[in-house]
């Protein structure tokens, strides 16, 4: 079934849409907890050439349309705007590295960042987890802000063909083929910390086998089930819903 939302969450291919994308987004990237001003989303537009980034200065809870910046992509000075936030070289040499990826997300979710703290791993727990079935990444070369064009390339690096990178003791970068796709990622891998977090502190766990999570993968990720989610947050976290900032975490 297609998306009913007023918002695709296909990839955008107008400012507006990639505008709108950007804003529902932020604000379920707001939903997981307190990151001040911190944190950023951008899509791709259909022609390649340009992204729409949230602005620096504001919480992703609050984002607006007003709020999101366009670039061009293919010139080089694109990031240097008063309003962009100092990290969005890790978005542009994504981009650059990774023609299949339509949307990009950094944050410092909790469990994420805590994850990004210890040697431990993504265990599959539980069928959220399948989604990382090949994997997450490990930018370790610095655990500063990621501000220069060497340090983006080596966080697209570490991103590989992944769907997620965590940036050492910071936070975590996660890519989607679309924004629907990003933001899923950027959900699943906190809740899916968040229940191993949990197991852990119950007693020994019990990860699925490989089979498993290779049968369980193609039945839980369904793309049709992508639009269900998408119209979900648009329900929830939409400028206009009445939920937006409240106690609902959409998780």
């Amino acid at each position: 079934m297609a998306s009913t939302s007023a918002v695709s969450g296909r990839r955008a291919a107008s400012s507006v849409q990639a505008a709108e994308q950007v804003v529902l987004a932020s604000r379920v990237m707001g939903s997981l907890g307190d990151d001040l001003t911190l944190g950023h989303v951008s899509v791709r537009h259909t022609d390649d050439n340009r992204m729409s980034i949230k602005r620096k200065g504001i919480s992703s809870s609050e984002v607006t349309v007003a709020d999101v910046i366009e670039v061009q992509l293919d010139v080089a000075d694109c990031l240097d705007q008063p309003q962009m936030h100092l990290e969005a070289i890790i978005h542009t040499e994504i981009y650059r590295e990774r023609p299949d990826v339509g949307a990009v997300i950094h944050g410092h979710p909790m469990y994420a960042t805590a994850l990004s703290a210890t040697r431990a791993r993504v265990e599959f727990l539980t069928h959220d987890s399948v989604l990382f079935k090949d994997g997450i990444g490990l930018y370790q070369e610095s655990a500063d802000l990621v501000t220069t064009e060497s340090q983006g390339k080596a966080v697209a690096r570490s991103l590989g063909d992944y769907r997620a990178t965590l940036l050492k003791n910071h936070g975590a970068v996660l890519v989607g083929e679309d924004i629907r796709y990003a933001v899923l990622a950027a959900v699943t891998l906190e809740r899916t910390l968040q229940i191993q977090a949990i197991a852990n502190s119950l007693g020994s766990i019990s990860p699925m086998s490989a089979e498993q999570v290779r049968d369980i993968y193609p039945r839980k990720y369904q793309d049709s089930f992508l639009d269900e989610y998408w119209d979900w947050w648009a329900r929830h976290f939409s400028p206009a819903s009445s939920m937006v900032g409240g106690s609902d975490g959409g998780t």
